[in-house]
């Protein structure tokens, strides 16, 4: 850690006229409209309201979560179909959804994780008020307490369906019968308590999830299920695609290989870009699917490699690798899971789901996070900070830094001036 490279960005910040964000409904600035928005013809975020089981009665949709990389996009997509949306979070604005999820929903502000009944008043007396809630979408139910809590609340307000984004770790605590990518029915547990626990300590989090999903399913309320594999797109709250795009594209100023090992490099695992979750989602609504479990990924697996070659070439910066590293020392951000390639056979024939290319996934991306280095200041400090603690030495810092600064504010301080540059 450089201490004073916060100290640094902070007045590098400072020089945007950046407020410190509210926790909801702040008013638009002038500033704000040049933030990033979907293209209108994009219509994978654009879509006409459309009525399902109740003709054209307003729905209603409550979120658990709505901030996040997943939550915000479903989050717009309902709103544009015309449902009354309520999110639940702790609160805090990532990327731009200060300005195009919290005017446009009614928030909650609680922590679920500290427990829905006795610290959310706000939940409860929602749930008192509410007759009835169309739909629910659930992006955070980390174990089954949690799963079992919000089903239990929603459970006499009928919802026609609740959703459930889990991750594709949940493949990594069942045992796979069959060899070629996994599909939606390898989920079966090992019979015999000890090589049950055996699997459960493979992937913890896996097992959580894989245990909020069988809650879900035992609730008897209509649900539906889609397992995602490592997310690429906007608004990434883990910042990983966005560190790696900024080392790609200032890969000659970092001078550091990007670590590859060998382990890692052969793992072909698969990958979906956050507009083919919503589409997904779609579909199953204007199907009135319920009772469902998809996989959600492109329809090809992809390498790590394979990934950063498409940021480099998006970016035009040629890059370097180094194999020559310990997998469980070295510095990489993908994949999570070593299962492999998910099968998205089911999504496609029964949904008629439509993968994005590959290729346009990442352009449309590498997009995002160039834009996004001048729009969002507080998550481009954590993606430098990262860059600074794990990958520039001691000789490249200093110039690593000035190179973002000077990109960041092209335009907006003249030649640098009242940027300080010295560590």
């Amino acid at each position: 850690m450089v201490p004073l490279l916060l100290i640094l960005l902070s007045l590098a910040v400072a020089q945007e006229h950046e407020p410190p964000r509210p926790q909801a409904h702040r008013p638009k600035r002038p500033e704000d409209l040049t933030t990033w928005s979907p293209p209108e013809s994009d219509d994978r975020y654009h879509k006409v309201a459309t009525s399902s089981k109740k003709g054209a009665e307003v729905q209603t949709a409550f979120v658990f979560g709505g901030n996040g990389q997943i939550g915000s996009a479903i989050v717009q997509m309902l709103l544009a179909r015309g449902y009354k949306v309520t999110i639940l979070n702790r609160g805090k604005d990532y990327y731009h959804s200060a300005q195009d999820i919290s005017p446009k929903v009614t928030h909650i502000q609680c922590d679920r994780f500290k427990g829905l009944k006795k610290k959310c008043p706000a939940l409860m007396q929602y749930l008192t008020e509410t007759k009835e809630v169309s739909l629910v979408v659930d992006t955070n139910a980390y174990t089954k307490k949690f799963m079992k809590e919000s089903t239990d609340l929603f459970k006499p307000l009928n919802p026609a369906l609740y959703v459930f984004i889990s991750p594709d770790s949940v493949y990594e605590v069942c045992i796979k019968r069959h060899a070629g990518a996994t599909k939606e029915s390898d989920t079966e547990r090992p019979e015999s308590k000890e090589e049950y626990e055996h699997y459960a300590s493979v992937d913890r989090y896996g097992h959580q999830k894989l245990l909020a999903e069988e809650t879900l399913q035992q609730s008897e309320i209509p649900y539906l299920i889609l397992r995602a594999p490592d997310v690429i797109g906007p608004r990434d709250t883990t910042s990983r695609f966005w560190v790696y795009h900024m080392w790609v594209k200032y890969f000659d100023v970092l001078n550091v290989p990007i670590p590859l090992p060998t382990l890692v490099k052969s793992i072909s695992s698969s990958y979906v870009y956050v507009p083919d979750i919503v589409q997904v989602l779609e579909l199953a609504l204007d199907q009135e699917v319920d009772n469902e479990v998809f996989n959600v990924a492109f329809d090809t697996p992809s390498t790590l490699s394979t990934l950063l070659l498409e940021i480099s070439q998006a970016l035009d910066v040629p890059i370097m690798f180094d194999h020559d590293v310990d997998p469980h020392h070295s510095y990489h951000l993908y994949p999570s899971t070593a299962r492999g390639q998910l099968d998205i056979t089911k999504a496609v024939e029964t949904l008629g789901f439509k993968p994005t290319p590959w290729s346009q996934a990442i352009r449309e991306t590498v997009e995002y996070y160039t834009q996004a280095q001048q729009m969002f200041p507080g998550e481009r400090v954590k993606v430098v900070q990262a860059l600074v603690d794990n990958v520039a030495s001691d000789i490249t810092r200093q110039a690593f830094v000035k190179a973002v600064l000077g990109d960041t504010f092209k335009g907006k301080l003249g030649h640098g001036e009242g940027v300080h540059t010295e560590l």
